[in-house]
C-alpha cells in the first residue's frame, strides 16, 4: 500500500481535485479541513482544524502522522487574496507546518506556488529561470516562502507553480463560469483582453500533475499548465461554441502595458519528471461544461 499522505485544504478549489486523484490512486488520506469535511470517501480521515493557530497545526501533526505532504492551504476569496494581510500569515503558518511535519519525520513535501511569483516585465520565456519579482502581496508571500520551504526542506521539496486554472466549484465571477452563465441565460459573453494568451489547465490536471510529482525524483520549483497556451478569445469561442451560442460573443482587446501579452509556461522540467502529461477529454473545458449545473 501506498505511504499515507496528510493533505491540508483539502475542501478547497485546487485540494478537493487533489484528494479525489489520490483517492483514485489508492492512497490512504489524511484530510485537513476548516470549516465542514468533505464526502466520506475509502481510504480518507478527515481532520478538523484551523492551520493559521499553532494548536491547530500541533493537533493535526500530532493526530496522523503521515511521511508525506501536500499543502494547499491559503487564502483565496476571490479578488480579496492578491491584497490580503492573510497571505503574511499564511506564509508564517506553512513555515511552521512544514517544520513540524519534518519534525516528526516527514520525507516529502508537494507544496503550492504561483505564476505569480514571476517578473511579468522580464523578457524571455515562463520557466523556472525567469526571475522571481512579485507585484503582488500574494506573490511576495509565495515567493518567500518558496525561498523558506527550500532552506528547510532542501531535496524534500516539490515546489508546483501553478499557471491560470477552471474546475468544478469556481467562484462565479472568474473568467470561465463567468463567461459560461452569460451564454447560458442569453447574454452578451464579452472578453475585453481577447488577445492576451494564457495557459489554463483545469484542477483535475493539476492533481494529475501534483500527485505525479509527490512519487517522482524530482524537486525544487516546477512549473505546472495545461501545455496548451492559447488567447482567451479561443478560449471564450471553445464555451461559445459548445453552449451552441458563439453568436453572443464580443472579442475587443485592451492594450495594458502592465500585462503581459503571452503568460504561458514552457513545462520543460515538468514533462523531463512525468512525461508530456497533456489535459483529459473528461476533465477539459466541454466536460466541465457538460457536468456543471447552469447557473
Amino acid at each position: 500500500m501506498a505511504d499515507p499522505v496528510l493533505l491540508t485544504g483539502a475542501t478547497g478549489f485546487v485540494g478537493r481535485a487533489v484528494l479525489a486523484e489520490l483517492v483514485a490512486r489508492g492512497v490512504p488520506v489524511q484530510a485537513v479541513f476548516r470549516r465542514a469535511p468533505g464526502p466520506n470517501l475509502p481510504g480518507v480521515t478527515w481532520y478538523p482544524a484551523d492551520l493559521l493557530t499553532e494548536a491547530g497545526r500541533k493537533a493535526v501533526l500530532d493526530a496522523g502522522p503521515a511521511p508525506r505532504l501536500i499543502h494547499c492551504a491559503w487564502e483565496v476569496e476571490h479578488g480579496a487574496f492578491w491584497t490580503s494581510p492573510a497571505n503574511a500569515v499564511w506564509r508564517a503558518a506553512s513555515v511552521d507546518l512544514v517544520q513540524g511535519f519534518l519534525t516528526r519525520g516527514g520525507q516529502r513535501v508537494v507544496a503550492l506556488g504561483t505564476c505569480a511569483e514571476y517578473d511579468a516585465t522580464a523578457t524571455g520565456p515562463w520557466d523556472e529561470s525567469r526571475p522571481l519579482a512579485p507585484a503582488t502581496p500574494y506573490g511576495q508571500a509565495k515567493a518567500a516562502l518558496f525561498h523558506d520551504l527550500s532552506a528547510l526542506c532542501g531535496p524534500r521539496l516539490v515546489w508546483a507553480r501553478l499557471f491560470h486554472l477552471y474546475g468544478p466549484g469556481e467562484d462565479s465571477r472568474r473568467l470561465i463560469p463567468a463567461l459560461a452563465a452569460a451564454l447560458r441565460q442569453g447574454r452578451p459573453a464579452e472578453v475585453r483582453k481577447a488577445e492576451l494568451i494564457r495557459d489554463y489547465a483545469s484542477t483535475a490536471h493539476m492533481a494529475r500533475c501534483l500527485a505525479g510529482l509527490l512519487d517522482s525524483p524530482a524537486f525544487g520549483a516546477l512549473d505546472i499548465g495545461s501545455a496548451e497556451p492559447r488567447s482567451l478569445g479561443d478560449l471564450a469561442g471553445i464555451l461559445a461554441r459548445h453552449l451552441g451560442r458563439p453568436d453572443l460573443l464580443r472579442l475587443s482587446h485592451r492594450i495594458d502595458p502592465d500585462e503581459p501579452q503571452v503568460m504561458a509556461p514552457r513545462l520543460a522540467r515538468l514533462h523531463a519528471a512525468l512525461g508530456p502529461l497533456r489535459e483529459r477529454p473528461e476533465t477539459g473545458l466541454p466536460a466541465l461544461l457538460d457536468t456543471s449545473a447552469p447557473d
